[in-house]
C-alpha cells in the first residue's frame, strides 16, 4: 500500500494513532492502534513522564501491523493546547483586479505574525469569508473581480509546549517529520453542515476529562475554547454519592438511560467479579443528569459571549456523555439551542462518536 500517512489523534485518555491512504481522491483510515494513559487536565498532561513509554507502545504496534517503519507523523493538537485569533485584512487595489490565489495567500501569509510569542506558533489558518466590491461576500474569491479585497480570518495557534514536547518525544523515537494541525477544526470540517458554508455551527465534543467548544463560519474556526470537565467526572460523582469502586462506577454509568422513570425501589444492576452491583435508578438519573446540567451551563456561557451564536445549532460528540439516551434534550433545555448527534457515518460501535478521528482524517488531506 503506497503512500501511507500516519496521524496521531491526543485524547483526554487516550493515545490513537491512524494509518491513513488516500483513496478515490478522499483519505482513508486502514488501520489504528490506541493506548490508554492518564491525559491532560487544564492545559497539562497528567502524567509527561510517560509519554515516551506510551508512544513507544504505539509506534511499535502500527510499525509490525503494516511492517514498515513510521518516518513522519501528523499530529492533532486538542482545544486545551489551541487559541484560536481572528483578524480582518482589507487590501485596496488602484483599480478593479481580478483576484489571484497569491493574492490571497499573500493577505494570510504577511498577516500570520504574532510578534516574538514565545508561548504560541501558528499551525493553521482558514477564511471566515472574503468581502469584495458592493459588499459581495465569498468563500472563492478568485477569478472575481475587485477593487477591494476583505478578508475574515481565523489563526489556529498552538502551545509551544505541547510542540516542544511531542518533537522531543518522537525525535526519542527517531521520528523527526512532525506536522500539527488542530482537531477541532478537522471535526467542524467533517460535519455535513460545513459543505454548506452559510450559516456557523458549533462543535462540541465531551471527553473523558476535557469538553472542547469551537464555532465554525466559513471554512475556519470564530471561537474556540475547551475546559476540564467531562465523563470522567460522571464516574467520580457516582463514586462518591454511591459509595462505588471506579470500574463499578463505570460499568454502572454504561446502564443509564435518563429517559427512564422508575418505581421508588427499581436499581440499575451490573455483575462484577462475581458480585452484584446495585444502583437505584432514579438517585442514579439525577447524578449523571445534574453532572451534565453543569457541563452544559459551561458551554452555554461560552457561546454567550458572541451575539451572532444566539440561534446556533450545536454537534454533540465525544464519548463523555454522547452515550447516554436523553443527553440532548438535557443540553438543549439548559441552553436553548438545537443539538444534533454528531457520529461517524455508518458507525453503529461504541467507537461511532470518536469523531477526531475523522475530523483528522479531513482536515490533513487539506493541509498536510
Amino acid at each position: 500500500m503506497l503512500n501511507i500517512k500516519y496521524i496521531l489523534d491526543v485524547g483526554s485518555s487516550c493515545l490513537r494513532l491512524l494509518a491513513v491512504s488516500k483513496f478515490m481522491g478522499r483519505n482513508q483510515i486502514v488501520a489504528e492502534e490506541e493506548v490508554l494513559y492518564d491525559g491532560y487536565m487544564d492545559g497539562e498532561f497528567l502524567s509527561a513522564e510517560n509519554l515516551t513509554a506510551n508512544l513507544d507502545e504505539l509506534i511499535n504496534k502500527m510499525s509490525n501491523k503494516m511492517r514498515k517503519p513510521i518516518k513522519a507523523v501528523v499530529v492533532g493538537v486538542p482545544s486545551e493546547f489551541c487559541v484560536c485569533v481572528c483578524k480582518r485584512i482589507s487590501r485596496k487595489f488602484n483599480v478593479s483586479h481580478k483576484i489571484t490565489d497569491f493574492d490571497v495567500k499573500d493577505l494570510f501569509e504577511t498577516n500570520k505574525s504574532f510578534g516574538d510569542s514565545q508561548t504560541y506558533s501558528v499551525i493553521n489558518y482558514s477564511p471566515m469569508q472574503f468581502v469584495l466590491d458592493d459588499d459581495v461576500k465569498t468563500l472563492t474569491p478568485i477569478g472575481m473581480r475587485s477593487s477591494n479585497l476583505v478578508l475574515d480570518a481565523s489563526y489556529i495557534l498552538a502551545k509551544r509546549t505541547f510542540i516542544n514536547l511531542f518533537l522531543e518525544e518522537f525525535a526519542k523515537l527517531n521520528i523527526f517529520e512532525i506536522d500539527f494541525i488542530c482537531t477541532a477544526l478537522g471535526q467542524a470540517l467533517s460535519c455535513e453542515q460545513a459543505k454548506e458554508k452559510v450559516k456557523p455551527f458549533a462543535v462540541v465534543d465531551v471527553g473523558h476529562i476535557s469538553t472542547s467548544v469551537c464555532v465554525l463560519k466559513g471554512e475556519g474556526l470564530a471561537l474556540l475554547s475547551s475546559f476540564s470537565m467531562g465523563g470522567g467526572h460522571i464516574s467520580n460523582d457516582l463514586m462518591q454519592i454511591l459509595n462505588l469502586n471506579f470500574k463499578d462506577a463505570e460499568l454502572i454509568k454504561r446502564k443509564v438511560i435518563l429517559t427512564v422513570e422508575s418505581s421508588k425501589n427499581e436499581s440499575y444492576e451490573v455483575c462484577s467479579k462475581g458480585n452484584l452491583i446495585k444502583a437505584p435508578i432514579n438517585m442514579t438519573n439525577q447524578i449523571v443528569k445534574s453532572r451534565i446540567e453543569i457541563i452544559a451551563k459551561v458551554i452555554g456561557e461560552i457561546l454567550s459571549i458572541d451575539q451572532a451564536f444566539k440561534d446556533i445549532t450545536i454537534y454533540l460528540t465525544g464519548d463523555g456523555i454522547s452515550h447516554f439516551k436523553g443527553v440532548k434534550n438535557i443540553i438543549k433545555n439548559v441552553t436553548g439551542l438545537d443539538v444534533i448527534e454528531f457520529s461517524i457515518p455508518f458507525d453503529n460501535s461504541k467507537g461511532r462518536y470518536q469523531t477526531s478521528k475523522i475530523g483528522l482524517t479531513t482536515l490533513a488531506e487539506i493541509v498536510v
